[in-house]
């Protein structure tokens, strides 16, 4: 379970908050909800890796895809707003 302080908390002990992120992430809380996570360089770089290799394969699934003339036309933003939400929740489904 992710160690969660309050902003207040992580304001003034903010030298305490340093050395405990550098051994695991800790969610910072600010009244009453989570409203950011500070985790070891090391998670980040591990998590940003992953996001590009995700990215990646959406981006060769979507060559393939156009290789085999499956295709969308998008004729103005709102389309594209609507073609991104579709795919959002696609991927959510997925992911659950």
């Amino acid at each position: 379970m992710l160690k969660t302080i309050p902003a207040a908390e992580a304001k003034n002990k903010f030298g305490l908050l340093m050395d405990t992120v550098q051994r695991e992430a800790v969610a910072i809380s600010k009244k009453g909800r989570t409203s950011a996570v500070m985790m070891p360089v090391h998670e980040y770089e591990e998590y940003e890796q992953l996001k590009l290799e995700k990215l990646q394969r959406h981006v060769e699934k979507g060559i393939e895809q156009a290789d085999r003339g499956e295709t969308t036309a998008i004729h103005n933003k709102d389309e594209l707003h609507a073609l991104f939400k579709t795919i959002k929740q696609e991927n959510r489904r997925k992911d659950a």
